[in-house]
């Protein structure tokens, strides 16, 4: 199959989209199908792209989010989609490239797939502190949401919890839904290094706990900062690693500083995909506090790693964390329980580290790329079909 995947984000940015789509990339190639992106990014990404199979459309930033562009200029041409001899369109996003994935799709009779990556609704507050403003920017999302859902032949959900909350919120008109995670690399993670990691960090044999993805206002790291201040004053030499950039970096930094945790929490900036199986094997736990998931990959690949993870109980974590049997749930914006779920976490027992690895390794990159290329098939299958 030759396949089209239109993104809003793209390299050389790193969050949970990109991930999925490089995953997803490596292994469909590998089975032998055929990978194009057509992606937004800045003027720098597009002359510097030498990917034959990448497409870059620029536009200015975003500015809550200056790391994303708005891709306001047309997307591929008639004859160029025509000459790459698409057989299916993915769109891993509803906004400007979402916009041409929907017309490339009519223009061309291809079947049209979506992956649900993100609820944006779920950040209108840090658009707007103002509720009616609120409350409508949320209406307006999930009208746009339910025109573009009825333009797909199917739409994947990274989790089932996120299905639930699709099919809620998007009423009727949905044809078809298909509920596939991100898979990871799980024998990469499985024997990570963590001597340079605790060498770096100066921390010798105290307890680490990582987090891992980007510092954004949704993802929830006030609620982290301030269970690590109550468990720091129980255990003095446990060590946060916060691993990751973004818009609230500088903010969250004032933070740490203001409460006089800068010994204790340490913002490690991006950390390169070649340096992540050491950093999880240099912790003890792993947390994500964010309760804006529709999976959180980094936590399948902290759980690949055998640590034993403490997450918000909120969105996509829940599909893969059973509290108590291989990993730790809290209440999201609760402080005190994320500092008693790490706690659990860093006491937790050889068994959960063996339910973590075997949660994972129901995940794996090549057989989540089959099951899209088989969710493919059956699209396909189904448009002809429909004549």
């Amino acid at each position: 199959m030759r396949v089209a995947m239109f993104t809003e984000t793209w390299l050389p940015n790193r969050d949970g989209v990109v991930t999925s789509l490089v995953s997803f990339r490596r292994a469909l190639e590998a089975l032998g199908h055929e990978v194009f992106i057509f992606a937004a990014g800045s003027q720098e990404t597009r002359a510097a792209n030498r990917d034959d199979h990448v497409r870059v459309y620029t536009g200015p930033r975003w500015t809550p989010y200056p790391d994303y562009r708005l891709a306001l200029r047309p997307g591929p041409s008639k004859r160029l989609l025509k000459s790459l001899q698409v057989d299916i369109i993915h769109s891993h996003g509803t906004a400007f490239m979402g916009v041409k994935a929907v017309r490339c799709a009519r223009l061309h009779g291809i079947p049209l797939v979506l992956t649900f990556h993100t609820r944006v609704e779920d950040a209108t507050s840090y658009v707007t502190r103002h509720r009616t403003r609120e409350e409508a920017l949320r209406r307006l999302i999930w009208a746009w949401h339910r025109w573009y859902f009825h333009q797909c032949d199917a739409i994947i959900t990274p989790t089932r919890s996120v299905e639930e909350d699709l099919l809620r919120g998007a009423r009727a008109g949905i044809r078809r839904t298909i509920v596939l995670p991100t898979g990871v690399d799980t024998a990469r993670f499985a024997g990570g290094d963590g001597s340079v990691w605790r060498e770096r960090l100066g921390i010798g044999q105290g307890p680490l706990v990582a987090t891992v993805g980007r510092v954004a206002w949704e993802k929830n790291l006030g609620t982290l900062i301030e269970a690590a201040a109550r468990l720091v004053r129980e255990r003095p030499d446990v060590t946060f690693a916060v691993g990751g950039k973004g818009p609230a970096l500088e903010h969250y930094r004032r933070e740490v500083q203001r409460r006089g945790l800068d010994e204790s929490v340490r913002f490690l900036g991006f950390v390169p995909d070649e340096e992540l199986p050491g950093l999880y094997g240099a912790a003890d736990a792993f947390v994500m506090p964010s309760t804006f998931e529709t999976q959180g990959i980094a936590l399948l690949e902290a759980m690949a790693a055998g640590l034993p993870v403490a997450a918000a109980d909120t969105g996509g974590p829940t599909d893969f964390v059973e509290d108590g049997a291989n990993g730790f749930l809290f209440e999201g914006k609760d402080a005190d329980a994320c500092a008693r779920a790490i706690a659990r976490a860093l006491q937790a027992q050889a068994e959960v580290r063996e339910a973590a690895r075997r949660t994972a390794a129901a995940y794996t990159e090549r057989g989540q790329g089959e099951s899209l290329a088989r969710a493919y098939a059956e699209v396909l299958a189904g448009a002809r079909a429909a004549g």
